[in-house]
């Protein structure tokens, strides 16, 4: 594997089958009407995009005849292969289709179905792209309000992925959306990813929130417990004269 490959995705698949794969024949069975057959081509257009091809055709005819469909498997292909397919042209610009794409992904985004949300919005923790993410932000936040734990635990993951790696430039309000979120938040999993966030990104919020809820912390869970302690472990070696802060906070544990 080449390192301009490896760059694209955050997993390889090994497979000898890719350079028997034709583009025709994904496109064929990407038109079919037969879910079955769009499965086996999304499979073999992520394997020959792994092996080093380019199939060019291949990624229009994907958002003609599979971006709309319903069927789970196809969507969590879908997303493999948004993951590993070329976003950019040849003179560095993004590619025309993915405005395509980034609506498709948008439409994952606010689909009645939580559990399509969740699974797109860990989906963009992998994405690295600001132009595709940009226009998905309002939507990201919409989904930290959301009735169901699941999509809001996996915002939250979303927001601090988005913060962590363009800041500024995307996101400029996440540590505060975050502090409004953490302070309502009531689910063990989504309260541990906001503190996730403000923990590396905000450290200041971080220790005001632990300052005010340290009768609480008992309850948080476990997962919230170690990132206390790692909180600690961190700014008492940065500056030992702020353990006092923390004596008490660690008791609660």
């Amino acid at each position: 594997m080449t390192s301009a490959i490896d760059k694209n995705c955050t997993f390889l698949i090994s497979s000898e089958k890719s350079a028997s794969i034709q583009q025709e024949e994904i496109c064929k069975d990407l038109e079919s009407s037969e879910v079955a057959s769009k499965i086996r081509a999304i499979k073999n257009a992520i394997m020959a995009l792994l092996s080093g091809e380019t199939m060019p055709r291949v990624l229009m005819t994907v958002i003609r005849y599979c971006i709309t469909q319903d069927d789970h498997q196809i969507k969590k292909l879908l997303m493999l292969y948004w993951e590993v397919v070329p976003k950019y042209g040849a003179d560095g610009k993004l590619l025309p289709e993915m405005i395509l794409v980034c609506n498709a992904l948008r439409n994952d985004l606010i689909s009645p179905n939580e559990y399509v949300r969740g699974c797109m919005l860990r989906f963009l923790c992998k994405l690295k792209e600001p132009e595709l993410l940009e226009p998905l932000i309002p939507s990201i936040k919409a989904c930290l309000e959301h009735r169901h734990s699941y999509v809001r635990r996996n915002a939250a993951l979303a927001a601090y992925s988005v913060h962590k790696n363009f800041g500024d430039q995307l996101m400029p309000d996440g540590p505060e959306v975050m502090e409004k979120f953490i302070a309502s938040e009531t689910d063990v999993s989504a309260r541990r990813n906001a503190f996730l966030m403000l923990f590396n990104e905000a450290e200041g919020i971080a220790i005001d929130f632990l300052a005010e809820h340290m009768e609480d912390i008992q309850s948080y869970g476990d997962g919230f417990a170690l990132l206390v302690l790692e909180l600690s472990r961190k700014v008492c070696r940065r500056d030992p004269a702020q353990k006092s802060r923390f004596v008490r906070c660690l008791f609660q544990l």
